[in-house]
């Protein structure tokens, strides 16, 4: 059975989802809020209590990288973009196509750009980090707003479009 928490942040409430072992899936709360049974809610485990304390000490106490245990059900091609996202740093961007580039399919930034979109765990795996080869900000799944108050906490600032 899986848990899920519902959590206030400065960018609103995320509803994260957890099973026994690992955090499975971060959603904006607006988004899927009428997927759950309201029995299920606010029910915290270990792994969620410890996604509440790191996303905690991200927005309020400089929180640079994230310890959890989280399992991707994903395809193999969003999977390794996922993975080569997590290692971006806090404070560092990189483009769609220097991802792309990395996974030796430099042509496939579209599919890169797809993948993040299609994240299970914004912030924890930080597709906010993303952006076009442009310098422009690009999309992001809970809103640019949300993407450039989490670039502006990490002290990325730039001239975001």
């Amino acid at each position: 059975m899986n848990h899920f928490f519902i959590h206030d942040t400065p960018i609103g409430e995320l509803v994260l989802e957890a099973n026994l072992n690992y955090l499975i899936k971060i959603s904006f709360k607006d988004k899927v809020l009428n997927q759950f049974k309201t029995e299920s809610i606010n029910k915290k485990n270990l792994i969620l209590e410890k996604t509440i304390e790191q996303l905690d000490e991200y927005f309020f106490n400089n929180r640079t990288f994230f310890t959890i245990d989280y399992l991707l059900t994903t395809t193999s091609f969003f999977k390794k973009v996922l993975e080569e996202v997590s290692l971006i740093e806090f404070g560092k961007l990189k483009s769609y196509k220097e991802i792309a580039t990395i996974l030796k399919n430099k042509n496939a930034y579209r599919a890169v750009a797809n993948a993040n979109a299609k994240n299970p765990l914004p912030i924890i795996i930080p597709c906010h980090r993303v952006i076009k080869s442009s310098g422009k900000i690009g999309g992001y799944g809970g809103g640019t707003i949300n993407k450039r108050y989490l670039l502006s906490l990490e002290n990325k600032t730039g001239n975001f479009h």
